[in-house]
């Protein structure tokens, strides 16, 4: 028994009740979304179903309201109509029947396969924070998909044929690597020095020969390239883990082309009439995506979108396009993988590799997810655009980007070639959020010693940063804020794990007795606002899922701590009666679930002490 639950047993009732007043056929899952919480105080759920059928009913909403009453009464609500709308309040019985239900936090579960693809930066410097709420965004929507029982693989894209990483080849030939300093660090330092030696025709061109010699697959630098980008890309992985993010897969750009899915992706479209070559006119001897005649870009000024220049150089959005044809399994390439390292997680990371000795299927997914900047909006709606266009309408409706504004500390904002993330890289995030948070509990909690402090600064600090980085929806620009991110008090990680940790001693004092059956006592409001938000949970999650979003989950762990809370400072749990307090025991243990259901999908670490 949960709230989910009951609003689609309302809606059931309700689809009954008009079908036998009014001779209306509305199906329950049509109706679902007319019921929702309530808004008034005194008011659990409301339903609007009145206003809906109104013109067909030929009655006035609150006439209908008051003809429905008696026909959907049930003992897990009371029931009142007020200017059309029916009202829910929730008896006793609700809560008894939530609370004694072991089943009451299951969440609907679906067998889907689904890519999310994150961070993919290029593998020639460290991640700035940008990159980082590109890649907890990623993490937490895949710890949100696994929870409801998708099949998800965890991808990251490495582009190592780019302009920039040739720029990084050149100088890594001529330069050695700084042993003392962490290799990302060391090259995006480097990358930022050729940058601006670029003005110089000489590297211009010796910078063009490598490019080309990568494009046309030059073995030894090939080789190269890819022991440069490999410990780079191990680097940056090293700042995820220690964030408690995790791939299942890294995919090469060069071996994505190498087998030859972007000449097989733009074969398809030629042959579905999609990719043209213009004989004439300012693209002559390009090939070209014909978009200007469609709904969509019609009034743009470029409507039409190149796809291989005439020189035969094939733009970003066209292997884009190709790439994501690959994970659709619209085509099939014979690449290979092997491991590269095994993660903090205890999991293998593959890598796909041109002599790999794996043949494994990390394509043909139901749904692709893929998370990048704003700025990347237009391409990525073009490619959706294109899946439908060929025909590939089921593809296209399950391809998903999500947009994400830039993140930045006070007024400084980032640009890798210039180098403006040096001082604002993730690795410094991280270290200077848990010294923060060491300074903040060091003398909170005196007593403890000091590697436990160490360990719970580290945890704080980052449950400080995940929450911080999901509490805004993405589309929204992150400023991140030291004070409001450790904030014990409330809107913030370390008020989550504070929460949860404090329920938990509840429990550590005196534990549940399983023998116990008598009848529950619920007489307090306290008690009944926190059971209704915890049985609110599957909605939460079920609604994150359809919009593909967390932030969502942030306000629900947030508010739910803060009824509990309100539990805690009103409701004496140990040494009451014995139904009483057994009773209120079972409250908290379903609240430390639910935190750590949303805990979890956040990524925020759980902490035992505190």
């Amino acid at each position: 028994m949960n709230m989910d639950y009951l609003m689609q047993l309302i809606a059931k009732k309700v689809s009954e009740a008009i079908r036998d007043e009014y001779n209306i056929a509305m199906p329950a899952d049509e109706i679902s979304h007319l019921i929702q919480p309530g808004r008034m105080r005194g008011v659990d759920i409301e339903c609007r179903i009145a206003f809906r059928i109104a013109k067909q009913a030929r009655a006035s909403p609150q006439k209908i309201a008051d003809a429905i009453l008696p026909r959907i009464k049930d003992e897990l609500y009371e029931l009142s109509s007020a200017n059309g709308y029916i009202n829910f309040k929730l008896s006793n019985r609700f809560y008894e029947l939530a609370l004694s239900d072991p089943n009451m936090l299951d969440l609907k579960t679906r067998n889907e396969r689904v890519i999310i693809e994150y961070p993919s930066v290029n593998p020639n410097k460290p991640l700035h924070i940008g990159h980082l709420r590109n890649a907890i965004l990623g993490d937490c929507l895949s710890r949100l998909y696994e929870l409801a029982g998708f099949k998800v693989i965890r991808m990251n894209y490495i582009d190592d044929l780019g302009l920039q990483v040739a720029q990084s080849l050149w100088g890594y030939m001529k330069r050695n690597a700084n042993s003392d300093e962490k290799f990302d660090h060391w090259l995006g330092r480097e990358y930022v020095s050729i940058s601006k030696s670029m003005e110089n025709k000489e590297v211009q061109k010796e910078v063009e020969q490598v490019m080309q010699k990568l494009e046309e697959g030059n073995e030894e630098l090939r080789k190269l390239n890819r022991e440069m980008c490999s410990l780079c890309v191990k680097a940056q992985h090293e700042t995820l883990e220690s964030v408690g993010i995790f791939h299942d897969v890294l995919v090469w750009e060069s071996d994505i082309v190498n087998a030859g899915a972007f000449e097989k992706g733009m074969n398809i479209l030629r042959e579905k009439n999609v990719l043209k070559r213009k004989g004439s006119g300012k693209y002559a001897g390009c090939e070209v995506v014909e978009l200007s005649s469609h709904p969509t870009f019609k009034n743009l000024k470029d409507a039409d979108k190149v796809f291989i220049r005439a020189n035969g150089v094939a733009t970003y959005t066209a292997k884009d396009m190709s790439f994501a044809m690959w994970k659709f399994g619209i085509i099939d390439c014979d690449i290979k993988f092997d491991k590269l390292l095994i993660q903090k997680n205890g999991k293998i990371l593959h890598t796909s590799a041109q002599n790999g000795s794996r043949a494994m299927q990390f394509n043909h997914a139901e749904k692709v997810i893929n998370i990048i900047g704003v700025e990347q909006e237009y391409p990525q709606q073009i490619i959706k655009m294109i899946l439908s266009v060929a025909g590939f309408e089921k593809e296209s409706e399950n391809y998903v980007h999500i947009s994400y504004a830039h993140a930045r500390l006070s007024s400084h904002k980032f640009s890798g070639r210039k180098g403006t993330w040096m001082g604002y890289t993730s690795d410094e995030l991280i270290a200077e959020s848990v010294r923060k948070a060491y300074d903040k509990i060091k003398d909170r909690f005196e007593s403890y010693g000091e590697e436990t402090k160490r360990v719970i600064s580290e945890s704080v600090g980052v449950g400080a940063i995940r929450y911080s980085f999901t509490k805004l929806s993405p589309e929204k620009e992150l400023v991140f804020d030291w004070d409001k991110a450790l904030n014990f008090e409330g809107d913030s990680g370390p008020y989550l794990q504070y929460s949860r940790t404090r329920a938990a001693h509840i429990l550590e004092k005196q534990g549940i007795d399983e023998g116990w059956n008598a009848r529950y006592e619920i007489t307090t409001d306290a008690e009944k606002q926190l059971i209704k938000c915890i049985s609110m949970l599957s909605i939460v999650v079920d609604n994150s899922i359809k919009n593909n979003t967390v932030h969502r989950i942030n306000d629900y762990a947030t508010e739910l701590s803060s009824f509990f809370n309100k539990f805690y400072a009103a409701c004496k749990v140990i040494g009451e009666d014995k139904n009483v307090s057994e009773t209120r025991k079972r409250i908290v243990e379903k609240y430390i679930k639910a935190m750590d259901i949303c805990m979890n999908i956040l990524g925020i670490p759980i902490v035992s002490k505190m």
